[in-house]
């Protein structure tokens, strides 16, 4: 299964974010499923994502939040398909910016 299958199988609806990486113009980029954490968000993203930190997102709820980590993830076995997590920080997200609609298969 790639990302695409993954996520239109797994999130309600697709969700999509602006990224805006350093030096470079701000694109879309999805269908992402972002993950509320106690510190921020994790927004995970199709595998050629590119969002080094410092990079600004802009959610679909329209706050932007700024990229502490980025991680290139490979399947490996897991239950999760090749994907970058990006774990931000921000506040004043919106409280539901993208739910997941089931648990990875």
């Amino acid at each position: 299964m790639n990302w695409l299958e993954f996520a239109l199988l797994h999130v309600d609806e697709p969700c999509t974010v602006r990224v805006e990486a350093p030096g470079r113009r701000a694109v879309p980029v999805g269908p992402c499923v972002i993950a509320r954490r106690p510190e921020g968000f994790t927004v995970l993203c199709p595998p050629d994502t590119v969002a080094p930190p410092g990079s600004r997102i802009t959610m679909p709820a329209g706050d932007t939040v700024e990229v502490v980590t980025a991680v290139h993830l490979a399947a490996l076995g897991t239950r999760l398909p090749e994907h970058q997590q990006l774990d931000v920080a921000g506040h004043g997200v919106a409280r539901r910016p993208c739910r997941a609609s089931g648990r990875p298969g």
